[in-house]
C-alpha cells in the first residue's frame, strides 16, 4: 500500500524508484565500503534502505540515529544494540552462530534473546562489528548526521577503520544534506573519512505527473476514484514530498476526500515542520531569532541576499556583516531547510518543504 506512513520493507510499496533501488542493491552487492543516501525530509531514504536491504538478502543492522545525544557514546552505543537486537530477534540461526565469536568480545554480554554493549571501551564496537563483518553485515546509519561532536567523530574514525582495513559496507543516509557532508568530512582534511571515496545516491520530490499519479494509484488501491481537481490542488500546495502526500492519502481516507482536505494535512503536518525547526533552533539559542527572521523574510518572498540583509538589519536595528549573514543562510543551507536558486549572477532563497513555507507564513 501506497498509504502507509510507516517505512515500506517491500519493492511493490515503492513508488517509481527504480533505479534509485537498483542503484543501492548493486553498490551493497558489489560491497562498496561507504554509501551515501541523501535527499531531504520525507523522500523515502529509509523505506529505499529497507527495501534494498530486504532485497539483498544480506545480514544487516539499520541504526536509527534521530533524535540521539549527539555527544553521547551511550547513545551510539544503545541505538546499535537495540538495531542488532532487533535483526536477531528475527534470526536466531544466525545469533547462534555468532555468540562464540562475540562472548569474549570485552564490553559484550550475550542473553537468550540477543546481545548487551557495554559503552564504556571504545573497542567494544570496533570488535563487535569485526565480528559481524565476517558474516557479511552491511551496517547502516541513518540520519547519521545526528550525531556530532566526541561521539561522531568516534564514530567517522571507526567507519574510516573499516574502510582501510575491513569488508564491511556502511550506508549512511542525511536529510540534512550540508551536515550530512560535514560528517563524512568532504573538506576538512582533519576529519577522520576525509579523502575516502563514496558511492553517492540522491533522491530527488516527485514530478508533478508522479504525484498526481502517485495519488491516484494510491486511491485506486483503497478502491477510490479521486478527482483530478482534488489531486492537483493537493500536489499544488505540498509539491512532490511523498512523506506528504502519503498524509494526504491518509487523512483523506481517515476523513474523506475533499476540497478541504489538503488544509487539514496542512494543520497537521505544520506542526510536524514546526517542531523539527525548533530542535534545530534549540541547538543556536543566541542566534534563534536571527534564524526566524531569514526564515519568515524568506516565506514572505523577500529572498535575495540584500533583502534578508535589510530584514535583519530592521529586526536588530543595527548594521549586520556579510559574513554574519553567510553564516546563518550556510547553516540553514546545511540543515536543508532552505535551497539555493541561482540565475546568472542573481541568487534567491526558498524554503525547501512546502508545509514549513505555509507554518512560517502564518
Amino acid at each position: 500500500m501506497y498509504f502507509d506512513e510507516r517505512p515500506k520493507a517491500r519493492r511493490e510499496d515503492l513508488y517509481d524508484r527504480e533505479r534509485e533501488l537498483e542503484e543501492l542493491l548493486n553498490s551493497i552487492s558489489s560491497r562498496k565500503p561507504l554509501i551515501l543516501l541523501k535527499g531531504i525530509r520525507r523522500l523515502g531514504k529509509t523505506s529505499l534502505l529497507r527495501v534494498a536491504l530486504n532485497e539483498a538478502k544480506l545480514p544487516h543492522v539499520i541504526v536509527d540515529l534521530r533524535g540521539v545525544n549527539p555527544n553521547s557514546r551511550r547513545d551510539l552505543y544503545l541505538r546499535f544494540q537495540a538495531a542488532l537486537n532487533e535483526y536477531l530477534s528475527k534470526n536466531a540461526p544466525l545469533l547462534k552462530r555468532l555468540k562464540d565469536k562475540i562472548r569474549l568480545i570485552d564490553g559484550v554480554r550475550i542473553s537468550g534473546v540477543g546481545v548487551s554493549l557495554s559503552w564504556k571501551n571504545p573497542e567494544t564496537l570496533y570488535s563487535l562489528i569485526s565480528a559481524l563483518e565476517s558474516e557479511g553485515f552491511v551496517i547502516a546509519f541513518d540520519e547519521v548526521q545526528e550525531i556530532r561532536g566526541p561521539a561522531g567523530k568516534e564514530l567517522a574514525s571507526l567507519i574510516a577503520h573499516f574502510y582501510d582495513y575491513g569488508e564491511t559496507s556502511f550506508i549512511l543516509t542525511g536529510s540534512e544534506i550540508g551536515l550530512l557532508y560535514e560528517f563524512i568530512g568532504i573538506e576538512d582534511p582533519t576529519a577522520p573519512l576525509y579523502g575516502r571515496v563514496f558511492h553517492e545516491i540522491e533522491l530527488s520530490r516527485f514530478s508533478r505527473e508522479q504525484s498526481i499519479d502517485f495519488l491516484r494509484k494510491g486511491f485506486e488501491q483503497a478502491g477510490i476514484e479521486a478527482p483530478d481537481e482534488i489531486l492537483e490542488d493537493a500536489v499544488n500546495r505540498l509539491d512532490g514530498i511523498v512523506g506528504w502526500l502519503v498524509k494526504f492519502g491518509i487523512i483523506s481516507l481517515r476523513e474523506g476526500l475533499g476540497k478541504k482536505t489538503v488544509d487539514i494535512v496542512l494543520e497537521e503536518a505544520s506542526k510536524m515542520a514546526l517542531g523539527e525547526l525548533d530542535r534545530f533552533l534549540e541547538k543556536r539559542p543566541l542566534a534563534r531569532k536571527r534564524y526566524l527572521t531569514i526564515l519568515h523574510a524568506i516565506a514572505r518572498g523577500r529572498n535575495t541576499w540584500s533583502e534578508l540583509k535589510t530584514e535583519l538589519e530592521k529586526a536588530e536595528k543595527r548594521e549586520i556583516t556579510d559574513a554574519t549573514l553567510a553564516r546563518l543562510l550556510d547553516a540553514l543551507l546545511k540543515a536543508s531547510f532552505i535551497e539555493k536558486n541561482v540565475n546568472g549572477r542573481n541568487i534567491t532563497y526558498h524554503i525547501a518543504d512546502p508545509v514549513l513555507e505555509f507554518a512560517l507564513q502564518r
